[in-house]
């Protein structure tokens, strides 16, 4: 007998209604006509069941700072001031309470993978991952949280930083990660990418950096790591997050680059709400998006995910942890409107984002891993639309959280509008 049976739910791929059984954390049986009975059942009521989604990109550690410290002109400049003014007093226990906040909200909405970049400095030095890796062990069996070392200060002249990003990655960091653009200029920012390959191939790690969030065109730090990615066979292994600038490219450059990167195998995440939040801000009208033109990346093929960033803190204010409001964002601010480019944006936090992570068996299928999500809708478009609850969420077979929803109208309301 299955250990687990979803019933009535809608296939996410083919919108067919089907039961699907699990046994010992994996789907043993996907049927239309139905399964035999299981160990327990869950009624979906025609709810889509989804592999679980994936937050692409976050910053853990400085989740739900707005109290703290408010950003009075909303740019990215003043934000990291505020972050480096109060993050050498950051304790342990204040970053395992705001971390588990965020991560409870994530796995209410149905997030069972999530990569976090974690600063790694002259400022903090490597404290703050020294607090977050508790954080990951404290979630493994709920959460699978990547953690990234993230000099977000620079390194390319900084000969202490290279320290203590090859101390980050002995302490058990499991990505290299990086900012190119903040260093003084292209050779700088040339030279940090080459020490970040140098550092991964050491550790056969995965690159995965913030470049160019700037709306400056002379930054093309994302050309830069398409070369080196060749160079160094790493094709399928680094992640760009942001590339705002190339808003701000002229066509030809932004064709040219786009062509690199996808014969580079690179992933792109765009983080739209926080990027329409901080770019553009020193723009007379018209003010530009600020975001990584994502209609040109995928219909060249290039995989493009989206991530939430931040999170209520002074870098972006708002946010609700949901992949699924990140992803209507996303279609707001590229356009993506088509129906293909609807299924597009559904996929990002979904089968772009487990490319991205390189996860086996991602998918509603047999003999994948039973880690699911039961949306309350009908279609990916009735997905974003309405950005409904997640009906359950499961991991290997087991039910880690469920929503439960009443709305009840008054008897005289009723009777006007049934």
């Amino acid at each position: 007998m299955p250990d687990l049976v979803i019933r009535n739910a809608l296939h996410d791929r083919t919108g067919q209604r089907v039961d699907v059984a699990v046994t010992g954390g994996v789907i043993t049986a996907i049927a239309p006509d139905g399964v035999g009975p299981g160990d327990r059942e869950i009624d979906a009521a025609d709810a889509m069941v989804s592999p679980a989604l994936i937050e692409s990109h976050f910053h853990l550690e400085n989740a739900l700072l707005w109290d703290g410290a408010i950003n009075q002109s909303g740019t990215l400049d003043e934000a990291i001031r505020l972050y480096a003014a109060i993050k050498r007093d950051l304790t342990p226990d204040d970053i395992l309470r705001r971390a588990s906040l965020a991560l409870r909200a994530a796995l209410a909405n149905g997030v069972l993978w999530m990569r976090n970049h974690v600063d790694i400095d002259r400022v903090a030095g490597v404290r703050i991952l020294e607090a977050i890796l508790p954080v990951r062990e404290r979630f493994k069996d709920l959460i699978d949280v990547q953690v990234i070392a993230f000099p977000q200060h620079g390194m390319a002249r900084d000969p202490e930083v290279v320290d203590l990003m090859w101390r980050a990655m002995d302490m058990g960091a499991d990505l290299v990660g990086g900012m190119p653009h903040g260093e003084r200029d292209m050779d700088d920012a040339a030279r940090q990418i080459e020490i970040a390959f140098e550092i991964a191939r050491h550790y056969d790690a995965d690159i995965d950096m913030h470049i160019d969030e700037t709306d400056d065109p002379y930054w093309h730090s994302l050309e830069t790591l398409a070369e080196q990615t060749i160079a160094h066979g790493y094709q399928g292994r680094v992640t760009a997050g942001h590339c705002c600038a190339m808003a701000a490219w002229d066509d030809a450059m932004a064709a040219r680059i786009i062509d690199k990167v996808k014969a580079a195998g690179l992933h792109v995440i765009t983080n739209a709400p926080i990027n329409l939040h901080l770019e553009g801000r020193g723009d007379a009208q018209p003010v530009r998006r600020g975001i990584a033109r994502v209609k040109e990346l995928l219909e060249a093929g290039v995989n493009v995910t989206c991530g939430q960033d931040d999170l209520q803190n002074m870098f972006y204010p708002y946010g609700r942890m949901d992949p699924l409001e990140v992803a209507l964002i996303t279609a707001h601010a590229a356009h993506l409107a088509a129906p293909g480019e609807i299924q597009a944006a559904f996929d990002m936090p979904r089968y772009h984002a487990a490319r991205m992570l390189r996860l086996e068996r991602y998918g509603v299928e047999v003999g994948a891993p039973a880690n699911l999500v039961l949306i309350d809708a009908t279609s990916p478009v009735d997905a974003l639309r309405r950005q409904p609850p997640r009906r359950a969420v499961i991991r290997e077979g087991r039910v880690l959280a469920e929503t439960v929803q009443r709305v009840q109208l008054d008897p005289s309301v009723d009777r006007i509008v049934s």
